[in-house]
C-alpha cells in the first residue's frame, strides 16, 4: 500500500485554490479513513473513482456533519 501524506483541512483548500490538487487528491490526503469510506461509497452507489465523484463524496461527508451538528451529536 502506498504512503500518503495527510493534511490538515485548510492546507488542502490552500493547495486546491492554487490548483495543485482536484477533490481526489484531497480525499486522499485528508485521511486513511477518507480513503476508505471513499472507496466504499463509490462501490455502494456504483460510481469510478474521479474528481467528480471525490467532489460528491466531499458533499456527502459535509450533509453528515450538518446532520450530526443539528441533532447535537456533532
Amino acid at each position: 500500500m502506498a504512503q500518503h501524506q495527510y493534511y490538515p483541512e485548510e492546507v488542502l483548500v490552500e493547495k486546491m485554490e492554487r490548483g495543485e490538487y482536484g477533490w481526489l487528491d484531497y480525499v486522499n490526503h485528508f485521511s486513511a479513513e477518507w480513503q476508505e469510506e471513499y472507496i466504499r461509497y463509490c462501490k455502494e452507489n456504483n460510481l469510478t473513482i474521479s474528481d467528480e465523484t471525490a467532489a460528491e463524496f466531499v458533499h456527502h461527508k459535509d450533509e453528515q456533519l450538518e446532520a450530526a451538528m443539528e441533532a447535537g451529536d456533532a
